[in-house]
């Protein structure tokens, strides 16, 4: 296990990854978590948010789900605690896209004035060999202080 650490325009954090899984700039905004034999990759970004705005992870997670038109029962969002640093909600689901139907995790992490959205996908099938690997490194998450 490794500790890494992504310094963006929000802020840092850091997550624990297993042997052989890395993390990377995306190209186009945050962080991208993978290895050379997943099945699929972990999309993390982070924004600044006012010191007023809620942190409660679940609210922002149904208000993502309600905007992308995608229905959960209450019960389908989990609550995890990040320690001292936030707090985070997932949930998981399958989506038909074209043809074929792809296995999703969606969490949200919350901490005062920072929010972190991150987002897991994979062929639906594929997913319970990464599924529990994504739940850990997820839950090994912490906000850092930006860098000076």
């Amino acid at each position: 296990m490794t500790k890494v650490q992504y310094q963006g325009g929000a802020g840092a954090f850091e997550l624990t990854l297993p042997d052989g899984w890395f993390l990377e700039q995306d190209e186009e905004e945050g962080a991208l978590v993978t290895s050379e034999t997943a099945h699929g990759f972990l999309h993390l970004v982070e924004f600044a948010r006012g010191p007023e705005d809620a942190t409660d992870p679940a609210e922002e997670l149904y208000a993502f789900l309600e905007e992308q038109e995608i229905q959960l029962e209450e019960d389908e969002v989990e609550d995890l605690p990040l320690g001292e640093t936030g707090e985070l909600a997932l949930c998981e689901y399958l989506a038909d896209e074209e043809d074929e139907a792809t296995y999703w995790m969606i969490a949200v992490a919350t901490t005062p004035g920072r929010l972190l959205f991150a987002n897991y996908s994979c062929a639906a099938g594929d997913e319970e060999g990464e599924r529990e690997l994504i739940r850990t490194i997820l839950s090994t998450l912490t906000f850092a202080a930006p860098a000076e």
